[in-house]
C-alpha cells in the first residue's frame, strides 16, 4: 500500500492535456457565471426565500453579490488565458462553493461537480500549456491532483448509479417514463424523432432503458479504469452523455463530464505521426482537417516525398508502437484519439474490420 501511494505521489506527465482541461473548464466557468448574472437581472435570491447552509448574517447583500459574479467572469478568463490560472481557478472554486452554501437551492449536481474539478485541477500544473503567459517551467509535472479529479468523475458515475440501483421506481422504469412523458418534446425540439420518443415512452422499454442506464454508470465508474476495456468505456460513455443532452435539461453536465474524459487519455504529446501527401487535394484537407480536430495533440503532422511506402496514400498514420495503417484503418485510428471524431471511432472500426476479413485493399 505505501509503494501504491508513493506511484500515485510520484507520478509525473505532461501537462498538456492538463491546459487543454483547464481552458474546458474556463469556458464552463464563464457560462456559470454568465448564468448567474442572468438570473440576478431577474432578482437578488437574497431578497426572496432562500435556504443557506451558512448563518444567515455570512449571506452577502446584493451589491456584494453582483462584485462575486462579476468576479467570477473575471477570473474565468483568467483561466482560458492561462494568466494565474491555478489562482483563478481556486478562487473560482471557493467563490462558487460559497455562493451554494448560501443558498442550497441552487445546488445542482453538475454545479458542485464543476467547482470540485477546479479546486482539483489548480492543484495541478495546468498552466504550462494553453496560455497567453511565457511558459518557463518544462512541459511535465505531477498528476496526482488530476488523479484525483478522475476519481471524483468515477464517485459521482458511483453515487448516481448506487442511487439509482437501490431505488425501485428507478431500477422499475418509473422514473425516467415519468421524464419522458412530461420532457419528451424537448428532446423532440432537439431533433430526437418523435416516433422514437413515442416508442420510449411506454413501460416496457422505459424498463429496459433505466437499468441499462444503471449499468452503465456503474460499468463507467470502472471502465475507465481499465486499460483493455478504457477505449470502449469512453466511447460509450461520451454517447451515454450525448444522448442525456438531448433528452434532459442537465445545464453544462455533459460538456464538463467530456471535458474530465480528457483525463483518462494517454498523457503523451504528438506521439503518433500522420503523413500526407501534399500534392494531393484530399491528403492536404484531410491533414488539416486532423490540424484543426487535433485538440490533444497527438499527431505529428507532416507532408512526406512519395515513395514506395506510402506511394498511392493520401493519408498514412504511424502509431506509438510503430503500427502503420493506410486507407479505412488510418481513418480508424485518427477517429481514436481526435475528440471531435471519436464519437465515430466504433463504427469506423467496425466497417474497417469487416473490409478487412473480406480482404478489401485499404487504399485511400
Amino acid at each position: 500500500m505505501r509503494d501504491l501511494f508513493r506511484a500515485w505521489r510520484d507520478e509525473v506527465g505532461d501537462t498538456y492535456l492538463l491546459g487543454a482541461v483547464r481552458v474546458s473548464l474556463g469556458v464552463l466557468l464563464f457560462a456559470n457565471s454568465l448564468r448567474a448574472a442572468r438570473e440576478l437581472k431577474l432578482g437578488y435570491f437574497g431578497d426572496f426565500f432562500h435556504w443557506p447552509m451558512l448563518p444567515e448574517v455570512l449571506v452577502p447583500h446584493r451589491n456584494v453579490y453582483a462584485m462575486l459574479v462579476v468576479a467570477q467572469v473575471l477570473l474565468s478568463a483568467l483561466v482560458v488565458a492561462g494568466h494565474r490560472a491555478r489562482v483563478a481557478l481556486l478562487a473560482s472554486a471557493c467563490v462558487g462553493l460559497y455562493v451554494l452554501f448560501c443558498d442550497r437551492l441552487q445546488f445542482h449536481n453538475n454545479r458542485v461537480a464543476l467547482f470540485s474539478y477546479s479546486l482539483l485541477l489548480s492543484l495541478a500544473p495546468c498552466d504550462r500549456a494553453f496560455t497567453v503567459a511565457p511558459v518557463l517551467a518544462p512541459g511535465t509535472g505531477p498528476l496526482w491532483a488530476a488523479r484525483l479529479a478522475q476519481f471524483q468523475l468515477s464517485f459521482i458515475y458511483v453515487a448516481s448509479g448506487g442511487s439509482k440501483l437501490l431505488d425501485s421506481d428507478w431500477r422499475s422504469g418509473r422514473v425516467l417514463l415519468e421524464r419522458f412523458v412530461l420532457f419528451g418534446h424537448n428532446a423532440v425540439a432537439s431533433g430526437v424523432p418523435e416516433r422514437v420518443m413515442q416508442w420510449v415512452s411506454q413501460p416496457d422499454p422505459a424498463s429496459v432503458l433505466a437499468k441499462l442506464a444503471i449499468a452503465t454508470e456503474l460499468g463507467l465508474a470502472v471502465g475507465l479504469w481499465s486499460r483493455r476495456a478504457r477505449i470502449f468505456a469512453l466511447w460509450w460513455g461520451v454517447w451515454f452523455h450525448l444522448v442525456i443532452e438531448v433528452s434532459s435539461r442537465v445545464e453544462t453536465f455533459t460538456w464538463l463530464t467530456l471535458a474530465m474524459y480528457a483525463l483518462f487519455a494517454t498523457h503523451d504529446v504528438r506521439a503518433r505521426k500522420l503523413y500526407y501527401d501534399p500534392f494531393r487535394f484530399r491528403g492536404r484537407m484531410l491533414a488539416r482537417s486532423v490540424m484543426w480536430l487535433d485538440w490533444l495533440a497527438r499527431f505529428d503532422v507532416k507532408p512526406w516525398a512519395p515513395d514506395h511506402l506510402r506511394q498511392g496514400h493520401a493519408l498514412v498514420v504511424i502509431d506509438r508502437d510503430g503500427t502503420l495503417a493506410t486507407g479505412p484503418s488510418a481513418l480508424v485510428m485518427v477517429a481514436r484519439c481526435v475528440p471531435a471524431l471519436f464519437p465515430f471511432w466504433a463504427p469506423l472500426a467496425l466497417v474497417a474490420s469487416r473490409g478487412r476479413r473480406q480482404g478489401a485493399s485499404p487504399a485511400a
